[in-house]
């Protein structure tokens, strides 16, 4: 997905930036496992928290746990 100047995404949105089924976005957001909002009865995603939700993701790798890692300033 392109980088957009939208604050709020869409379910379609976030589904096309993960790149999974819009069906697993609506169940991410049933089970309340990602940030989103309520707006006029829609879902919507902020664009900020959504980016920080995926960083938080993030699985560290053998030699960043063993070592450290100098990509997040350790």
């Amino acid at each position: 997905m392109e980088k957009k100047n939208k604050q709020f995404l869409t379910v379609s949105d976030v589904a096309e930036l993960l790149q999974v089924a819009e069906k697993t976005v609506r169940k991410y957001v049933w089970l309340r496992t990602i940030p989103y909002l309520k707006i006029g009865g829609h879902v919507r995603f902020d664009q900020e928290k959504i980016e920080s939700w995926i960083a938080e993701r993030e699985v560290p790798t053998y030699d960043s746990i063993r070592f450290g890692s100098s990509k997040r300033g350790d």
